[in-house]
């Protein structure tokens, strides 16, 4: 590849970064000091206002030297003026200013760079920003292969915030299929009793819902693998059971019947506990998912088990006597599958392993005509809490 190619070809990667900066000002400064290309953003006046570390190697400055200084004391004295009235004609046109030039480091050496630039309203007083990509010419070569890099990032954090929206509206959907079958039951009587019963669960799942509108961002980092789960104590076996409880009166003329274990034996005590620390509101997420499927693969008058064993690990067995159709068995935990559901979207068990990889767990099943489908999850003994 010649030179002039190779400078061309660079230019196209940036405006490829500079259109995913200008599509989502919030993701550039996400990225902005994880991108191995310099970048600096400045104000209407041609001050730094902030600069990544590869801005400041290039030019051979520490952030503290560049940012409140003026952005033409790294263009040779020559060309400030010819710098300036493009700075000042980009942040009024908002044109594009791409190209190759000049500049100098800070021991007065000049080499050339490639650049683009993207426009951006100031993440707190909203006034406008330029915010300049640069690479150095000469190493065009290395940088084509750290921009490989960096474009997969930028895409997989894209696509990551375009499924986010996604996963938050498959758990949104069956909140509201279950609001929408619960009223039907009041809509043609009088409340009675068991039917503010019904009520107070439309107020609990339109709580949940509410819930569901945070969940997006929590979503797109877990698939980017940078969500901290909020850790909490809570017990598991009370998350489980109001899940559950939900499912079966959302689904009263399946009949379906739960069965807890806890290390072989039957839960026989109601108030029998095991405290984990975890995130709660994803655990529950995590089984709202895992127990609908259960529920909506098993036969009428069927019972699904929920089975914990703390011996190695903290394993969870959620068994029903469904199978996993031959289709979906190699991709079961992939997006979009799904199969004999007319509103599913097929990110049930996405959601259900993003949760679990996240806590540091694993997530598998084994399906077969003699006992059903059983999933398996299997999280570090240390989320079980000990006295």
């Amino acid at each position: 590849m010649s030179s002039n190619s190779k400078v061309s070809k660079t230019a196209l990667d940036l405006q490829f970064i500079k259109s995913a900066f200008e599509k989502d000002n919030d993701l550039s400064y996400k990225v902005f000091n994880e991108m191995p290309i310099g970048i600096c953003i400045t104000n209407e006046q041609g001050f730094f206002t902030d600069v990544n570390q590869a801005y400041c190697d290039i030019y051979k400055y520490s952030s503290d030297e560049l940012i409140g200084k003026e952005f033409t004391m790294v263009v040779p004295k020559a060309e400030r003026p010819v710098l300036e009235k493009l700075h000042e004609d980009f942040l009024s046109k908002k044109f594009e200013l791409r190209g190759k030039w000049t500049v100098q480091d800070k021991y007065g050496k000049k080499f050339d760079i490639v650049t683009n630039a993207a426009y951006m309203d100031g993440e707190v007083d909203k006034k406008p920003r330029k915010m300049t990509l640069v690479v150095r010419a000469k190493d065009i070569d290395d940088t084509l292969n750290k921009l490989r890099l960096t474009i997969e990032i930028l895409e997989s954090k894209i696509t990551a915030q375009d499924n986010a929206k996604e996963l938050a509206e498959h758990d949104m959907r069956n909140n509201l299929g279950a609001i929408v079958s619960i009223a039907s039951i009041l809509e043609n009587s009088k409340p009675t009793e068991d039917q503010l019963k019904w009520l107070k669960m439309i107020k609990n799942i339109g709580n949940d819902t509410l819930e569901l509108l945070e969940a997006s961002n929590g979503y797109a980092k877990m698939e980017g693998g940078n969500y901290k789960p909020k850790m909490q104590n809570f017990d598991l076996f009370e998350v489980i059971k109001f899940q559950m409880q939900e499912i079966i009166e959302n689904n009263v003329d399946k009949e379906i019947s739960p069965q807890y274990f806890l290390d072989g034996r039957e839960l026989e005590k109601e108030g029998q506990q095991l405290e984990l620390n975890a995130d709660r509101f994803y655990i529950k997420r995590l089984f709202k998912n895992l127990l609908n499927n259960a529920a909506e693969a098993s036969p009428k008058k069927a019972t699904v088990n929920i089975s914990v064993n703390t011996d190695k690990s903290l394993l969870i067995e959620v068994t029903n006597q469904g199978l996993i159709p031959d289709t979906m068995r190699d991709n079961f935990f992939e997006k979009y599958t799904t199969a004999g559901k007319d509103k599913g979207t097929g990110l049930g068990t996405y959601i259900a392993k993003l949760i679990t990889e996240t806590h540091g767990g694993s997530i598998s099943f084994k399906t077969n005509d003699e006992v059903g489908t059983t999933i398996y999850i299997n999280f570090p003994k240390d989320m079980m809490v000990t006295d």
